[in-house]
């Protein structure tokens, strides 16, 4: 009896802690205003790159994302 109240303790002190870590994961990832915008300001970036005859469309791509898309 002693062994089945320690383990359920142990369980609870193990689930308690593993969610609280998820928790605090989440909220870090959550508040991170970089990581939020940053494909939205690559969008616009290249929506918004002004049309040169000497750039053409894989130019503008790779200055923009660094790769062909």
């Amino acid at each position: 009896m002693k062994t089945t109240m320690k383990s359920i303790k142990y369980l609870f002190a193990m689930f308690f802690a593993f969610n609280l870590g998820l928790l605090t994961a989440f909220l870090v990832i959550y508040d991170n205003e970089e990581d939020r915008n940053t494909s939205a300001n690559i969008i616009n970036r290249q929506m918004n790159y002004h049309d040169k005859e000497c750039y053409n469309k894989i130019d503008i791509e790779l200055i923009v994302y660094g790769e062909v898309q």
